[in-house]
């Protein structure tokens, strides 16, 4: 007879899940909306306003998350803190250019050179991330810390998803 497994066996394995796990979901969710935007092209504008609006969010949400639960902590490491600075400075540069989209029409032409400019700008700052602070964090960081950030990380993005569907609705 073919076993199944308990929600407590699938909730286990979602359990050791790492901070490393999630940020690189993150990513991939990242380059996923990128990807979809420049294959939509100019045209397609409410296809454009809607794949930029989950991007925005996705991006805020990231962030935010990853300063408070990631480099908050890895900031305390000496061996770690200059990557760490370099981080929030590469995030600011990201939450800049995010700003800028406010003042410029999906259909304005450079839109989408904007987008181009912002998705090098943030696939840097991933690929740094995933290949030099992953590889140095996990050095700084036991087992259990790595989990314990991932589910604060996670608790987090899920409150920031809920108050900015409400900011949306209320305006």
């Amino acid at each position: 007879m073919p076993t199944t497994k308990s929600s407590s066996e699938s909730h286990a394995k979602s359990s050791e899940l790492t901070i490393f796990d999630v940020l690189k979901q993150d990513h991939e969710k990242a380059r996923y909306l990128f990807d979809k935007a420049q294959k939509a092209g100019r045209k397609e504008i409410s296809t454009l306003q809607k794949l930029f609006a989950q991007l925005e969010e996705e991006l805020e949400i990231h962030m935010e998350g990853e300063e408070r639960f990631f480099y908050s902590v890895l900031e305390q490491n000496e061996e770690m803190r200059d990557k760490v600075l370099q981080s929030f400075e590469e995030h600011q540069v990201a939450k800049t250019m995010l700003g800028t989209f406010q003042a410029l029409a999906v259909d304005d032409e450079r839109w989408m050179a904007k987008m181009q400019v912002l998705n090098e700008i943030v696939e840097h700052h991933m690929q740094e991330e995933e290949r030099e602070v992953f590889k140095l964090a996990r050095k700084a960081l036991g087992k259990e810390q790595q989990h314990e950030i991932a589910v604060q990380f996670q608790r987090n993005k899920r409150e920031g998803r809920k108050s900015s569907r409400g900011a949306s609705v209320e305006g």
